[in-house]
């Protein structure tokens, strides 16, 4: 269960939430929690801190923290089907006029 106040994606419908990361965007992230263990060679998830590292998600998902884990997010931009709509171009990407 998420403690995160949550809305319906636009494009897709999914239930998101939004985290302020490090760098003070707001990011879009699905809404349901996973019990994740940092790893480098795991995927990228976004913590309720608003830190993003990579990590792996943990086989067993039950109501009870397991020892040495955490909660983090996918970012609904790797989930969602329409995210291209949402995203803003680089400012390495932008023409310069």
């Amino acid at each position: 269960m998420s403690l995160m106040k949550t809305t319906s994606c636009r494009a897709c419908g999914a239930e998101i939430g939004f985290i302020k990361t490090k760098n003070g965007k707001t990011m879009p992230v699905d809404a349901i929690p996973l019990w994740v263990r940092e790893d480098p060679s795991g995927v990228p998830y976004v913590f309720a801190d608003g830190s993003v590292s990579r990590a792996v998600a943990m086989e067993d998902q039950g109501p009870t923290q397991p020892e040495g884990v955490t909660v983090a997010y996918i970012s609904h931009f790797a989930t969602c089907p329409e995210a291209d709509k949402f995203r803003k171009p680089r400012k390495s990407d932008r023409k310069k006029g």
